[in-house]
């Protein structure tokens, strides 16, 4: 089975419910683990980062920020075109108070993707929050 096959496997599991995450993350790690160290097809590094990004959004449920910033990461190394990978970490920085991280990201994600919503309003939020914190005020959105 091939990278799209395994990572198509995977991407129909409903990640909503706890036993779809459980169902899902050995598959995403199975498609990491055997397509890290050979894709060398810009399709294969696309596929490959969508796998990470998806394993993230599993981790970032959990709450497991670190892990799930690490996969986002590695996500946009492998394809620095995947908005939703600068959103999805965005968010991680912004629940931790880290506006101007999540910023950065929100507007990279804007950049490539001019028309996501969520990621202009938590940038537009970020903003708040980062001149809140320059002026010595708790940000209300934090």
């Amino acid at each position: 089975m091939g990278i799209e096959e395994a990572l198509s496997a995977a991407k129909a599991i409903d990640l909503s419910q706890l036993e779809g995450r459980n169902k899902a993350e050995p598959l995403y790690n199975a498609i990491i683990t055997e397509y890290d160290s050979t894709c060398t097809s810009v399709e294969d590094r696309r596929s490959l980062a969508v796998a990470y990004n998806n394993r993230g959004q599993i981790k970032y449920m959990r709450v497991d920020f670190n892990e799930a910033i690490e996969d986002y990461t590695r996500a946009i190394a492998l394809d620095s075109q995947l908005s939703y990978a600068y959103y999805n970490r965005g968010q991680i920085h912004y629940r931790l108070a880290r506006y101007e991280q999540g910023a950065s990201d929100f507007e990279r994600s804007l950049e490539l993707q001019p028309d996501f919503a969520d990621a202009r309003r938590y940038l537009d939020q970020a903003r708040v929050n980062i001149d809140l914190k320059k002026r010595g005020l708790n940000s209300s959105y934090s």
